[in-house]
């Protein structure tokens, strides 16, 4: 099962230097590792400093050498609607294999990680302006593989009770999970959860999106650091094996290639 979402100094929020995760993918006897770096375009806090251009002669010369592990390169796209465009024009020239979709910041309120973006609102008022903002980006018009961390609010709000599958939000999850299987999208099992739970979207999404005929799952860690690379991965692989998923999925060259688990 490849993790396609790990982070290396290539991301403003890293400091990890890819040969480490290549170190502890060929330890583990991995195959293939996919980096997703960050970009968010408009960011003003440095989320859209990626360096195009060196990453892509970065990933070159990683799988030029001879350890064993073919390096995906992908890229994560911090949704707005004003990238739209940039966002378009990027994933068509790019020659990225894969692009995951993310909402991290919500209009002038800004990103879920910081305090300020909660100041003021209730969890329903918070969590539907984060789920609108989810659902608007799974309508974009990008050409994007997987979405990514549904539920990444949930890391962050204040409120005793983080869970975002809970009855209020089920009308606007439910739209959100069929928009995603209608374009054939996958739907990414993420590991990063500040503790509250072993993966995002919550156990509760994720059967809601099985009942609906979904199928088509990634899995990342979100790894900033090697430490965290494949974390939680045993507990996702049993998840799906449970409930009768045999398969997850990578992507070369944008083309989708079933894992067995």
């Amino acid at each position: 099962m490849t993790d396609l979402h790990v982070h290396t100094a290539f991301s403003f929020d890293s400091e990890e230097l890819p040969e480490n995760y290549i170190a502890e993918a060929n330890g583990r006897g991995d195959k293939f590792l996919g980096f997703a770096e960050h970009y968010d375009y408009g960011d003003p806090l440095g989320g859209d400093k990626l360096d195009f251009s060196a990453y892509d002669k970065k990933i070159r010369a990683l799988n030029g050498g001879d350890s064993g592990v073919k390096i995906l390169k992908g890229i994560e796209l911090g949704y707005s609607k004003n990238a739209e465009k940039v966002y378009a024009g990027l994933l068509n020239e790019g020659n990225f294999d894969y692009a995951i979709l993310s909402v991290h910041s919500v209009g002038e309120r800004g990103d879920c990680y910081y305090p300020q973006f909660y100041a003021g609102l209730d969890k329903t008022q918070a969590y539907m302006l984060y789920l609108n903002a989810v659902l608007q980006s799974v309508n974009a018009n990008l050409n994007v593989h997987t979405v990514g961390h549904i539920g990444y609010i949930t890391r962050y709000s204040p409120y005793e009770d983080k869970r975002i599958a809970c009855k209020p939000f089920m009308p606007i999850i439910n739209d959100i999970l069929k928009t995603i299987i209608a374009r054939g999208i996958c739907l990414e099992l993420n590991t990063s959860t500040g503790g509250t739970c072993d993966f995002v979207p919550e156990v509760e999404l994720v059967e809601t999106y099985l009942s609906l005929g979904g199928k088509n799952f990634t899995y990342g860690s979100d790894a900033h650091s090697v430490k965290r690379y494949k974390q939680n991965a045993d507990k996702v692989k049993k998840f799906l094996i449970d409930r009768g998923i045999c398969a997850v999925y990578r992507f070369e060259q944008g083309k989708m290639i079933k894992e067995e688990l």
